[in-house]
């Protein structure tokens, strides 16, 4: 994780109490603030006017001149009436995960923050949090907060990990004169279908084959499937068994509703790049090798009979 702190390190008890002074000696109702300095030679105690803002005591006053000012130099600054003898110099320095908000200038030091989709946490610059599935943004990152996440009520989803997306409601099928092909929750959307068989004596057969299922039952059985699988294992073996390589050990467990998520847009990327029927055909063997023979009675009642 790249961060930078964002500490002020020329912040010094110093520094303090010269702003705890100054801050004494600003002014009221129109009045010129003023200090008392004593001379060295003559011990007699003068009451001086301070210099305003973006200046600093080029000269203190006497019995017969008053106080004279001079405006800070480049890169230095005065933010309030002072009597300093000199500007104080703009240590604000924005690191590469930071950006200027306020410049140097004559009565203000540089102010930094957090670029976009940074904010600052005990100094430091963090990339925002990212919500989950099946959760969504209730309030965007900025520069001083983290991103907040919240599940996605009932009727809503999230098939994806974002720091900006927000709960989308559920398709609705019969709006679009479609059937439901898997219920929507908090993770996907609903699925929805035209899939309709006019062949009485579809098979197993059909399936494994490919020709006599039409591309929309197709598409059917690769949304429809995923879901059926309701074991965090299973669908692991189901993954890997298409996919034709042995479980990653170590891995991190996820919920079963999220592999199902995965699993899903795993076949979709399938899909576009084998085609709508190899991917029905591996997905049947595999079912077949698994043994998970209810699944396939599933398919055959939903998309291979009339």
């Amino acid at each position: 994780m790249q961060l930078y702190s964002k500490r002020n390190p020329f912040r010094t008890l110093s520094e303090w109490v010269v702003l705890y002074i100054l801050l004494l000696g600003a002014p009221c109702s129109g009045s010129y603030p003023t200090y008392s300095r004593r001379d060295r030679r003559t011990n007699e105690v003068f009451v001086c006017k301070q210099c305003p803002p973006g200046t600093y005591v080029a000269e203190e006053c006497t019995n017969d001149k008053d106080t004279v000012c001079q405006p800070c130099p480049a890169l230095h600054y005065t933010q309030y009436w002072n009597y300093l003898k000199k500007c104080l110099y703009c240590n604000v320095f924005c690191n590469s995960l930071e950006e200027e908000v306020w410049p140097c200038n004559g009565t203000h030091n540089r102010a930094c923050q957090c670029k976009a989709g940074y904010h600052s946490d005990l100094d430091f610059c963090i990339k925002h949090s990212s919500c989950p599935l099946g959760t969504g943004v209730a309030q965007l990152g900025n520069p001083q907060e983290d991103t907040t996440c919240i599940p996605c009520p009932q009727g809503t989803f999230s098939d994806s990990v974002s720091s900006t997306e927000v709960c989308q409601p559920h398709r609705d099928c019969s709006k679009q004169g479609l059937a439901v092909n898997v219920p929507g929750n908090q993770f996907h959307d609903t699925f929805c279908t035209v899939c309709k068989m006019s062949k009485a004596n579809s098979t197993k057969d059909k399936a494994d084959e490919g020709p006599g299922i039409g591309s929309d039952c197709q598409d059917a059985i690769i949304d429809f499937v995923p879901y059926q699988v309701g074991s965090q294992r299973r669908l692991e073996r189901l993954l890997h068994r298409i996919n034709g390589s042995a479980p990653a050990a170590g891995c991190d467990e996820k919920s079963p509703l999220v592999l199902q998520v995965e699993l899903h847009a795993f076949l979709i990327q399938l899909k576009d790049t084998l085609g709508r029927q190899v991917v029905v055909q591996k997905l049947w063997k595999a079912l077949d090798h698994m043994k998970l023979q209810n699944i396939q009675k599933k398919i055959q009642k939903h998309f291979l009979s009339s």
